[in-house]
């Protein structure tokens, strides 16, 4: 299959790297991007055509399958530039963006554009193309979105994208999904950046560093990210945050009561029922 890829950062890089290792001879990738990544690409034999321009690669001939791999405000402005060219062929376009229902909303503005949305749930707190691992899919989920203009053909191919990255596809609509990963991903984001700026303020932090272990370190390890990434991600899905916040407060509330009034059965009693529900969840 011929695909297009539109920035060679932390996921489309890895997309890249995983088609290569895994799947070698049966991909062949055009990338673009910001920066020397596509040179570099090229030269380990992650894709095999480099683009000057967005423009350029998604009009490359025979492209079956275009993925817009950059952060999420930038797909956004690609989607609404590059559907248009997209229209009057018979590529797929997809996505690897962290908040669906704006992309959606531009992709359904976007007469006869064949676009299904996707947002494979794995990442770090590295970012570039240096961080790229062929692995970073394996056995992850990659979330799938049709949009009313895809065919058979278009899910189709972006669930092989899936499939040949080592992911499981699982079809989802934008709704669901943005209200699930405000719950699942970027909430954790949040909490973990405020309890680092709570931390890292208090008087006591610069002895404090020098005793923090594995714990300040799993903790904090989100907040560790791309602050513009992140202040993306939560202004995108802002409303499903909001509401994911509110529980959070309303959890973190009950545990400070019990702690006040020195309840340690109370206490005990929620850390019981938070190991037990993250064990029956446990994939």
């Amino acid at each position: 299959m011929r695909v297009a890829i539109i920035g060679l950062g932390l996921i489309g890089g890895s997309i890249a790297r995983a088609l290569a290792a895994r799947e070698p001879g049966r991909w062949h990738v055009t990338a673009w991007s910001r920066g020397r990544a596509p040179e570099e690409a090229l030269g380990e034999g992650a894709v095999q055509a480099v683009a000057g321009t967005p423009d350029e690669a998604v009009g490359a001939a025979d492209v079956e399958l275009v993925v817009l791999a950059a952060a999420p405000a930038a797909n956004l402005e690609l989607l609404r530039r590059l559907g248009p060219l997209l229209v009057s062929g018979t590529a797929t376009l997809t996505d690897v963006t962290s908040v669906q229902r704006p992309i959606a909303a531009a992709a359904d503005a976007v007469p006869g554009l064949r676009f299904v949305g996707g947002h494979p749930m794995a990442g770090r707190e590295q970012r570039g193309y240096a961080a790229a691992s062929p692995d970073l899919f394996v056995d992850r989920p990659w979330l799938v979105l049709p949009g009313p203009g895809a065919r058979d053909e278009d899910i189709t191919r972006v669930e092989a994208l899936a499939t040949a990255c080592g992911a499981r596809s699982r079809r989802i609509d934008p709704a669901t999904h943005d209200r699930m990963v405000a719950a699942v991903s970027h909430l954790p984001l949040l909490v973990s950046a405020a309890l680092a700026e709570a931390v890292t303020t208090s008087p006591d932090w610069p002895a404090a560093v020098e005793l923090a272990a594995g714990g300040w370190r799993d903790t904090t390890r989100l907040a560790r990210g791309d602050p513009v990434l992140g202040a993306g991600i939560a202004s995108l899905n802002r409303d499903e945050i909001l509401v994911a916040l509110d529980r959070f407060e309303y959890a973190l509330a009950a545990w400070r009561t019990d702690l006040s009034a020195g309840e340690r059965g109370g206490l005990a009693e929620h850390f019981e029922r938070v190991r037990s529900a993250l064990e029956e969840g446990a994939p």
